[in-house]
């Protein structure tokens, strides 16, 4: 716990025991005094979950902002519904990092089990639902839920536009998009705001205030924006980068870069390759196509070297 909360918590224990020990007198104002420092209590509890400091998980504070959550309660079908899509977002995003390819559908269970995504606790102020994931990152302080959150982070600072949009609605699939569409969608069913923060090992990551106007902007975009498949081809030239966020720098024939992508299980048949290598790599061409801004962009994505 950090220094801060627990000198609340002390502070808050010092006159909570006091008010105990007076109720048992028979003091009925200490007995609704003992009764709120009780709450508090239980309060500064459930806050410190946003400040977890264990490196093992990533966490996610969801503060959903709404007239109607000022009490912090929020409604059965809010709740599940929130974290089904919150869970589906996250786990295609993972399948999409570790296979690529965008047509898959399901996530596998393992998937889920690596990721671990569990509900650590609903806290006031509106509605906060946090959200812890298995960090598990490694060496180079990568991990499975580190890639998976970034990719969603990606889409809801583009607000649906330009370049960084097509870029990172590309990164997280179609499959993603949708459940990442269905959670923005009922934000704005409920008239709310979100305000989502990232934590890792106590330290604010990244945080995403998102008003009702950036709401409808990356939906409105998510709603209207397509992956498809083109052809495949096989692309020869001399590699310039080699990135181990998933990405090889080709310098193809004409002098033309052309940033290859690749999935993590594609890992081990990359890790062959070194710079300045001349090498035919067999790419899978996609276009995601936004009419809403009348914008589109190519990208390739490895299948095998040749």
């Amino acid at each position: 716990m950090s220094n801060k909360y627990i000198r609340k918590a002390l502070e808050a224990k010092k006159f909570y025991d006091q008010a105990i020990k007076q109720a048992k007198s028979g003091n009925f104002a200490y007995k609704l005094a003992a009764k709120s420092f009780e709450s508090h209590l239980n309060e500064l509890s459930q806050i410190e979950l946003t400040s977890k400091i264990n490196p093992a998980y990533e966490m996610l504070d969801f503060r959903v902002k709404a007239t109607h959550l000022k009490t912090g309660n929020a409604p059965l079908d809010l709740v599940a519904k929130l974290t089904n899509e919150i869970r589906k977002t996250i786990g295609y995003a993972a399948l999409r990092l570790m296979k690529g390819g965008i047509n898959k559908k399901r996530i596998p269970k393992y998937l889920f089990q690596d990721l671990d995504l569990r509900l650590e606790g609903i806290l006031p102020g509106s509605s906060r639902f946090i959200i812890s994931a298995a960090a598990k990152r490694d060496l180079f302080d990568d991990g499975l839920s580190k890639g998976a959150i970034e990719r969603v982070f990606s889409v809801l600072s583009s607000l649906g536009q330009g370049e960084e949009f097509l870029s990172s609605i590309n990164d997280l699939g179609p499959s993603g998009a949708k459940s990442l569409r269905e959670l923005l969608k009922l934000m704005k069913h409920h008239d709310a705001e979100l305000e989502l923060t990232w934590k890792y090992s106590g330290e604010e990551v990244k945080k995403w205030k998102g008003s009702k106007k950036d709401i409808e902007s990356v939906t409105s975009s998510l709603e209207v924006t397509e992956i498809t498949e083109q052809e495949k081809i096989v692309l020869h030239g001399t590699i310039e980068l080699l990135s181990k966020r998933e990405r090889i720098d080709l310098r193809i024939n004409d002098n033309k870069l052309i940033k290859v992508l690749y999935p993590k299980s594609a890992l081990s048949m990359v890790s062959e390759l070194h710079l300045e290598q001349e090498v035919s790599l067999y790419c899978q061409v996609t276009e995601t196509e936004n009419p809403l801004t009348n914008e589109s962009s190519i990208f390739y994505e490895l299948l095998e070297i040749r």
